[in-house]
């Protein structure tokens, strides 16, 4: 089982290979690097913010953030979901 730093680890690994750094993510994103920065390390559940930060890296909330998003029952953020399709894609 992975445990909640390798996700963290896992999430700047991807975020350095896709060829941003936390400054360059955040303006991409919109939001401040403080706010990125507590999503990145799963600090924040916003899934907007979320949703931004995966359009930019393009990738899939579920490869993101495994933790949250891999199992709908596990979901917590400040948005409503209606479906599995609106939290993976």
């Amino acid at each position: 089982m992975v445990n909640n730093n390798q996700y963290i680890v896992n999430r700047k690994i991807i975020m350095l290979q896709k060829g941003h750094s936390l400054d360059s993510l955040s303006e991409h994103v919109g939001h401040t690097k403080q706010a990125v920065s507590q999503s990145i390390q799963g600090r924040s559940t916003s899934l907007r913010i979320h949703r931004k930060i995966a359009d930019v890296l393009d990738v899939r909330l579920v490869d993101f953030w495994p933790e949250l998003y891999g199992d709908v029952n596990k979901v917590s953020h400040d948005s409503t979901v209606e479906s599995r399709e609106q939290i993976v894609n």
